[in-house]
Parts: C-alpha cells; sequence; structure tokens
C-alpha cells in the first residue's frame, strides 16, 4: 500500500526528502500528512506482525512450532523432543503438520487483528487532521 519511504518523515532540512515524500503523495492523490498517516501505520502494523509469537502443537507429543505473523515467517522454531522422535514417523510427520497448521491459522489471526489495529490508528489520526 505505501512502499519505499522509510519513516515518511522527511528531516526539516532535508529538501530533497521532502519533494521525495509530496512526488509519492501527489502520485497516490493524498496530501503529504496522509501520505505519511499512511506510511506511519504501515510500519506500526509490521512492526505488530513481527512482535507476534504463536505456537502450534502438543508439547505433551513433543512436537511445536513457534513463529511470528510474517508470510514467510521470520522466527521460526520447530521443537521436536526425544516424545516426539518416539511417535514414530507417521505419527511425528502428523503432529508436525497439525502443529505447522495450527500456528499459521493462528498467525493468520494475528495479522487480521493488526490490519484492523492499523484501520483504527488511521482512522483516528484522520480525524485530528481535519
Amino acid at each position: 500500500m505505501f512502499s519505499g519511504a522509510g519513516a515518511a518523515a522527511p528531516k526539516e532540512d532535508d529538501s530533497e526528502g521532502l519533494e521525495q515524500v509530496e512526488k509519492m503523495a501527489k502520485a497516490m492523490g493524498m496530501s503529504v500528512e496522509e501520505y505519511q498517516l499512511g506510511v506511519r501505520a504501515r510500519m506500526k502494523m509490521e512492526e505488530s506482525i513481527n512482535d507476534i509469537r504463536v505456537t502450534g502443537g502438543d508439547k505433551a507429543k513433543g512436537v511445536s512450532v513457534e513463529r511470528d505473523g510474517n508470510t514467510p515467517s521470520k522466527h521460526f522454531i520447530i521443537t521436536i523432543t526425544d516424545e516426539g522422535k518416539a511417535l514414530g514417523k507417521a505419527n511425528l510427520e502428523k503432529e508436525l503438520v497439525a502443529a505447522l497448521k495450527s500456528a499459521n491459522d493462528q498467525a493468520a489471526k494475528g495479522r487480521s487483528s493488526s490490519q484492523q489495529e492499523m484501520m483504527q490508528f488511521i482512522a483516528e489520526e484522520m480525524k485530528t487532521m481535519g
């Protein structure tokens, strides 16, 4: 949606950066303030998604998956204990697939929540702008 502008708030002495932001805002049919709000909202959402940590699987069975909310994940840990190994290949595969699916489903819910929070942030900020 809003990409490539970094913090989107150029330094006051950075006329070249301000010109770039103005060009991007104009290209998207937005004011500079709206564009900067969009970039801030996106960055806030990305941070929220990076901070998500979900765990799928059954630790009692010795198989678990921990991941963040990104697709593909930046944080991804698969844990298989001796109990998991003792399940045998077929059952271990079944438990691992279930753990991956569970963690993926939870991450999707987390991403959706982060997107809703971003939209709420934009709505609240727009009220103060106009």
